[in-house]
């Protein structure tokens, strides 16, 4: 069975992307498919936590943020606000499909992987190549991310030439977000000036060009609920 929401009309969608390079998919994957993603993110995913210091990306599993210091963890928070105000930076929750082996019995956690080979199956990369008029993406990357109350991701492109990145994407699995929570997909003028912002919305499928600029804004300390998503970016080279 197919995860692809088998009504879309792919001819729409392509005729919107060539608008401006970018589009929002609503209700992407089949229903049930995105409810048991969203259900196995809440409940069963060992994140890691991403963050920028000293000039480099830094990973950290749960257990080791837990184990630090007060002081270790003031002086990492002070670290990453000091890149952050400098416009370099960011500090959410990550489960790389590429660093996590799927060897695992947890049936959930196996079923997440399979989603990330669906997103590399030739019937994902074709619709994708329809939609964005791209004829040679090859293979997607893909991390899970949680955002909670304090996370971000400060303004950027993803257009990195030796990772031949061509369209990045986001695959929502939020419900019910209120836009003052923060943690919107902004996108930006190349001299910083804002030009809109998307409010994550649950089963959809942000596509646009790696050249835009954008950022995730901080989440703020009322939400109530973790901006879940799938994220990563289709790319010109063979799946490694």
């Amino acid at each position: 069975m197919t995860m692809l929401n088998p009504e879309l009309d792919r001819s729409a969608l392509a005729a919107k992307f060539a608008r401006d390079d970018r589009i929002r998919i609503s209700n992407i994957l089949n229903a049930d498919i995105a409810e048991r993603i969203r259900n196995i993110c809440l409940t069963k995913v060992s994140w890691d936590y991403l963050s920028h210091v000293d000039g480099k990306n830094l990973v950290m599993s749960t257990e080791a943020l837990k184990n630090l210091g007060a002081e270790e963890t003031q002086e990492l928070q002070r670290k990453i606000g000091t890149a952050a105000a400098d416009g370099i930076g960011f500090f959410y929750c990550s489960y790389m499909m590429d660093r996590k082996r799927n060897d695992t019995d947890d049936v959930d956690i196996r079923f997440l992987h399979e989603v990330f080979e669906f997103l590399n199956s030739d019937e994902m990369l074709n619709f994708i190549s329809v939609v964005t008029g791209r004829d040679d993406l090859k293979s997607a990357s893909a991390q899970y991310t949680r955002y909670t109350p304090g996370h971000f991701l400060t303004r950027h492109r993803d257009d990195v030439k030796v990772d031949k990145r061509r369209i990045a994407y986001v695959l929502s699995f939020s419900k019910d977000w209120h836009p003052d929570w923060g943690g919107l997909l902004h996108f930006y003028e190349d001299d910083g000036t804002a030009r809109d912002a998307w409010v994550p919305e649950f089963n959809s499928l942000s596509l646009f060009d790696v050249r835009h600029v954008h950022s995730v804004s901080f989440v703020t300390p009322f939400t109530k609920q973790p901006r879940l998503s799938l994220t990563g970016w289709f790319r010109a080279i063979e799946p490694s």
